[in-house]
């Protein structure tokens, strides 16, 4: 939604900041709610670090912060730079994932806010407590290792990395990671491709451009495509692009990523 859109309708949605608390706390949105998008990445599978929040760790979450199951969400952050609108579509994705229909991202973040005349204020949002509660769990949006296992062999299943270059060819110095490299015949459709300079904001680009991207890079919108990144992170700003601006009907994010992949002894090309 733009800047605009929300001006006119923010007594009627629920709007989630998911700065840092030290962010939130030097300016906000009248209204927004935190919720760190760390919180996003609270769930574990063995020792498996931040993963998608269990369906217990969600429903509090977003009761806390005032949302209900017919709650109207949008999701803010400061967006300084190209790939930073990925901090608003890893909240959108889980709350997708969760069953949640009327979300949304704000296109250009909080800069796009204060660039239309808006003000931010200091003054904390005491939300009143929500009734959410998940009863969905929408499973073709998420994907795990076991069905990179099985995309490494049905080569119908494209594998697509929303990583920086050095990311995709090893050159990184990544701590996080065991291994370095990409999932071998994953093409690069990083998501930092999917917005473009607007003065000095950071937009969207079009439904064609998106398209056009993807065409680009050798990926088929109509065959499956599994997003990954190194957290499950940047993937959700290209699996957004993929499903809502070009129309992707079957396109997921590989939660775990390279986090959990470069663990493995399974291959890695560079």
């Amino acid at each position: 939604v733009s800047a605009a859109w929300l001006a006119k309708n923010a007594k009627q949605v629920v709007i989630v900041d998911v700065s840092k608390p030290k962010g939130y706390a030097k300016g906000h949105i009248p209204g927004a709610v935190n919720i760190p998008k760390g919180k996003f990445f609270s769930g574990k599978a063995g020792t498996i670090k931040g993963l998608i929040p269990t369906p217990a760790q969600i429903s509090q979450l977003f009761s806390n912060a005032g949302i209900s199951n017919d709650s109207t969400v949008v999701f803010v952050s400061h967006v300084k730079a190209s790939k930073k609108y990925t901090d608003m579509t890893r909240g959108f994705w889980t709350a997708w994932i969760y069953g949640m229909k009327k979300i949304a991202i704000l296109d250009g973040g909080i800069e796009a806010w204060t660039a239309s005349g808006n003000k931010l204020t200091t003054a904390p949002t005491m939300a009143k407590k929500g009734n959410f509660m998940v009863n969905k769990f929408l499973v073709s949006n998420i994907k795990s290792l076991v069905d990179i296992k099985s995309a490494l062999i049905n080569k119908n299943v494209q594998l697509v990395d929303a990583r920086e270059e050095k990311h995709f060819v090893g050159k990184d110095k990544d701590k996080r990671l065991v291994r370095h490299g990409h999932i071998p015949g994953a093409k690069k459709v990083s998501s930092y491709y999917f917005t473009k300079k607007d003065g000095k904001l950071f937009k969207m680009v079009t439904p064609a451009e998106v398209k056009a991207i993807f065409k680009k890079a050798g990926v088929s919108l109509s065959k499956p495509i599994i997003a990954y990144c190194n957290t499950g992170h940047l993937a959700t700003g290209t699996w957004f692009a993929g499903k809502f601006l070009a129309g992707a009907k079957n396109i997921a994010d590989f939660d775990g990523s390279m986090y959990q992949y470069s663990r493995t002894t399974l291959p890695i090309a560079k």
